[in-house]
């Protein structure tokens, strides 16, 4: 996201959700490929991407379960691919469109929501294992899974359970 976005164009890209912006004041814009923040009970985060189809704000609500364990290991987000320590992802799951909620499809994340900033090594701790890929690939990585994972929403296939042969 090279511009800069405000709270009306967030809102307004949610439609019907209350939501609880962020402070826009923060974010550098210029590494940012998109925009995810948590809610402050935890359980909900929200992500607004600019589609690269349309050009146009998307908006996707998340749900968030914490992966917490009590034995200590390693973890890695889906989309950075960022190791983390104990408690450092968390697994974000969507609604399918059109399944009223039935169906989700997940991803394990960082659990703030930062891959932009960890794939061009702006977060602290840095990685447990260094990438040795140039940053523009690691970016182009980042956004292929993200976009393949929003998509996934969209054009999820539901199939019935018991499909009959003759219809």
């Amino acid at each position: 996201m090279t511009d800069s976005l405000s709270q009306n164009e967030i809102c307004s890209a949610f439609k019907d959700d209350q939501i609880y912006p962020p402070d826009l004041t923060t974010p550098d814009w210029q590494n940012l490929d998109y925009l995810g923040w948590i809610n402050p009970s935890g359980h909900l985060a929200y992500l607004v991407v600019v589609s690269p189809d349309t050009g146009r704000l998307t908006s996707s609500t998340l749900h968030r379960a914490p992966r917490g364990s009590l034995i200590p290991r390693y973890e890695m987000c889906s989309w950075c691919p960022h190791l983390h320590g104990n408690d450092g992802t968390a697994m974000f799951t969507l609604d399918v469109k059109g399944s009223s909620g039935r169906h989700l499809i997940g991803e394990v994340l960082c659990k703030n929501l930062d891959c932009s900033l960890r794939i061009r090594d702006l977060v602290d701790p840095p990685s447990y294992m260094v990438e040795s890929s140039y940053p523009n690939a690691r970016i182009w990585r980042m956004q292929k899974s993200m976009y393949r994972w929003l998509k996934r929403r969209i054009v999820c296939n539901l199939v019935p359970v018991f499909q009959s042969e003759f219809t």
